[in-house]
């Protein structure tokens, strides 16, 4: 197996290329803007195949991003079912739902629809590491980010992504306190006093959060002290 993280320094966004060298089949997840030529030298570097460019969220503002990896390649966008995209985007996209599988090679990614930071957001599986993009972004619900849903993300977390092991690897779409990888039992424990109440104390606590903090989200995602 081959597994790259791609980190831009620029954006301070992290994708990730995963590959199973046998069958020379990839795919990429969240690649950064800017990183296309870096993943296709990448690819050519292995003589790989890409096969999907999988996004675990598309925001309203960048939603004419319908990846040029996809252009350069026989690659197929998959996006959220609820996912913003331009009607033009040119090429047919695969809008994944919850409990799909995405094949490349002879490993397996599973779907998980992790709504909250976005309506479309979507999680990917793959053995012991979880792709998760801004699903723990709960600073977003609380500083006036109108696509958050602070009911949906109290759900995604508490009903989805905390049922996983605790041993199971978290690669984010940012880095979180500068770390680019944390266990999920290590966020459990770091959310344990967001999450120790009820989905409306939880609701209300990020409506009291977005009245103090007006504006929209900027900057990489945070955790509780």
């Amino acid at each position: 197996m081959y597994f790259h993280p791609l980190h831009s320094p620029d954006s301070n966004l992290i994708g990730y290329l995963l590959a199973d060298l046998d069958e020379q089949e990839a795919i990429v997840i969240d690649p950064p803007p800017r990183q296309t030529e870096l993943v296709l030298a990448l690819l050519t570097e292995r003589n790989l195949r890409l096969c999907h460019v999988l996004r675990t969220h598309v925001h309203q503002v960048d939603a004419a991003d319908c990846s040029p990896l996809c252009d350069r390649t026989s690659a197929q966008l998959v996006v959220g079912e609820s996912a913003a995209l331009p009607a033009g985007c040119g090429r047919a996209v695969h809008r994944a739902a919850h409990g799909s599988r995405l094949v490349f090679g002879n490993e397996v990614v599973r779907v998980l629809s992790t709504p909250g930071h976005t309506p479309g957001c979507l999680s990917y599986l793959w053995r012991d590491r979880l792709f998760c993009g801004d699903a723990f972004d709960v600073g977003s619900c609380g500083v006036g980010d109108s696509e958050a849903d602070p009911g949906a993300m109290f759900d995604t977390l508490t009903r989805r992504l905390f049922t996983l092991p605790e041993q199971t690897l978290v690669f984010p779409a940012h880095p979180i306190r500068g770390r680019q990888v944390a266990t999920l039992g290590e966020l459990r424990t770091r959310y344990a006093s967001r999450l120790q109440y009820s989905r409306d104390a939880f609701i209300t606590d990020m409506s009291h959060r977005r009245e103090r903090r007006p504006g929209s989200r900027t900057g990489a995602p945070t955790l509780p002290r």
